[in-house]
């Protein structure tokens, strides 16, 4: 999208998306407490810089792009250097965020109360649920709303190549880290994208399941963005492991 670049940095827009080798399988709760995965990797975008952060891969390159790998151990200082100096407030969007990357990142660094949280899923769901009058929107992987949206990126050569969350596990433990690691790339300047055709467009496109055709739809809702923003409160996801606790042994 023309412009992108200077938007998202004119309101300090930060689009990312995080990455655990642990197994959900593997953990008694599963994906309901994301606070006991680890992080292996994260992925900023600002609109113009991408910055990487692993342990396993010493370069990560991105066509277009300033990209930066750093190791996981300096994500702290550059947090730090990140957000702490800018006259308004950072917001970190992306897809799914509410319920693991937000926790999880929040959970292994300190992030300043001034950085608030969009969950670009809920976004879309709201236009779901206003286009079809229902009470619970639809909801779409992101290599799926891409598509329907035509929304390009350019990490990775077609969307198709787009890892799913069970793909990018095996490819991990298959040594393909740089994969998975592109896969992220490419899923932040998605998330960038659709967001900022929301936000600035008022538009998002997505299946009719009534007649199975793309529709667009206006998402004029969008403008009051305090429905969305939010930072992660650990008492919050306490009780919800505690309510899922409960549930399993009632």
């Amino acid at each position: 999208m023309e412009g992108l670049g200077s938007w998202m940095q004119q309101y300090g827009i930060v689009a990312y998306k995080v990455f655990s080798s642990t197994d959900a399988s593997d953990l008694p709760l599963g994906w309901i407490e994301p606070r006991e995965f680890s992080l292996d990797g994260v992925v900023f975008y600002d609109g113009v810089n991408m910055t990487v952060f692993t342990d396993v891969v010493h370069s990560v390159l991105v066509k277009d792009k300033k990209t930066q790998t750093k190791d996981i151990g300096q994500l702290q200082d550059w947090i730090d250097n990140r957000f702490t100096d800018h006259n308004a407030p950072y917001t970190l969007v992306s897809y799914g965020s509410r319920t693991f990357d937000a926790p999880l990142l929040h959970n292994e660094y300190e992030i300043p109360t001034t950085v608030g949280q969009v969950d670009l899923r809920e976004m879309v769901a709201d236009a779901c649920m206003d286009h079809h009058g229902e009470s619970y929107g639809r909801r779409y992987d992101i290599r799926t709303l891409a598509s329907i949206n035509k929304t390009k990126q350019t990490a990775i050569p077609h969307l198709s190549f787009l890892l799913k969350p069970i793909e990018l596990l095996a490819e991990w433990q298959r040594g393909m880290e740089r994969n998975v690691l592109k896969t992220l790339a490419a899923e932040v300047e998605l998330i960038a994208e659709l967001y900022c055709s929301m936000v600035v467009r008022e538009e998002l496109r997505i299946i009719d399941r009534r007649t199975e055709r793309a529709a667009t739809v206006q998402c004029d809702f969008v403008r009051d963005m305090t429905n969305y923003r939010f930072v992660p409160d650990p008492e919050e996801l306490d009780k919800a492991v505690k309510e899922y606790k409960e549930k399993l042994t009632s």
